[in-house]
């Protein structure tokens, strides 16, 4: 009975000596519906204008409005998408990959999206409906608009390997609107309603960018450690997400020569970089986890990893 003991408290010792693992839960990025991934990239908007004044003023709108949903979804800031506008030219071929490689180019994008002309159907008026809280004498009604659109846009992404060109096309229906007294003319009113134009094309732009917004989804990642005051502040740095400051924990914890302590620190801090978004340095430091001593959790990561690449 006393060897039993003996030998239950060896086990024991040796159990507390090897790595636990802490489980953190992210909600992480992932690519647009479209497949497109525009985490970490300079993109810009190009849009097309000619003589059509309606077409090009819903279409300024609409680039306006793409833009800064795109802006608000990735958090990269107000102005931070470029856009810029380009007159049409008859016969020009705008989805080709050499014309936007060219924009691409010109505009100093990693991303180009290409608007081209909007195709506009025939603008009506409804009635005139009363305002429920009017501001004003001038605004006690309002009549609503139907226009009709037709657009296609076309994306390149020079950062992607198979350098294809993406084409999105989609037709709706606009609604510009005229507030008034209830007596102007119809006339009048188309007026109004049209110089509503680049806001309705704001809101559209705003649609158009909801197939291009980041997907999020909730992920499970290991972290290893051991006991110790360093390996336990590591993990709590790691799991209020300061991914820099526990990698700065365990690139000290490299200094040994246990091998398993040493793998496990590379573990966690390939697990940081691809939390950083840096995927090739995340992979340079599970391949040397490998080398030292390969985890059971190695490839698992290896496949997030190779799947963000």
């Amino acid at each position: 009975m006393k060897k039993f003991l003996i030998a239950l408290s060896v086990a024991l010792v040796a159990v507390s000596c090897g790595p636990s693992r802490h489980t953190i839960h992210v909600e992480m990025r992932h690519p647009s519906k479209s497949g497109i991934n525009l985490d970490g990239k300079v993109v810009s908007v190009v849009y097309l204008e000619n003589d059509n004044q309606m077409a090009s003023s819903f279409a300024e709108g609409m680039a306006d409005g793409f833009a800064y949903a795109l802006e608000q979804d990735y958090a990269t800031g107000e102005g931070s998408v470029g856009i810029f506008r380009m007159n049409d030219s008859d016969g020009a071929r705008y989805s080709s990959k050499d014309s936007l490689m060219n924009l691409l180019i010109d505009t100093g994008s990693d991303v180009v999206f290409l608007l081209d002309t909007l195709s506009l159907g025939k603008m009506t008026l409804g009635g005139i409906s009363s305002v429920a809280s009017p501001t004003s004498a001038d605004s006690s009604y309002i009549t609503v608009g139907n226009l009709p659109f037709k657009v296609s846009m076309y994306c390149f992404d020079g950062m992607n390997k198979d350098e294809r060109v993406y084409t999105f096309a989609g037709s709706s229906v606009a609604a510009p609107h005229a507030y008034s007294d209830g007596k102007q003319s119809r006339e009048t009113l188309l007026a109004s309603a049209l110089s509503t134009l680049p806001d309705v094309g704001f809101e559209a732009g705003q649609m158009l960018a909801g197939s291009f917004k980041s997907q999020w989804k909730h992920e499970q990642y290991s972290i290893v450690y051991f006991d110790g005051s360093q390996w336990y502040k590591a993990v709590d740095y790691a799991e209020q997400y300061y991914w820099k400051e526990a990698m700065d924990i365990w690139i000290g914890l490299l200094d040994t020569n246990d091998l398993l302590r040493r793998s496990c620190a590379e573990y966690n801090i390939s697990v940081a970089c691809y939390m950083l978004g840096d995927y090739d340095l995340a992979e340079e430091w599970l391949d040397r986890s490998d080398v030292d001593n390969k985890l059971p959790l190695s490839d698992g990561l290896r496949k997030r990893i190779e799947s963000r690449k």
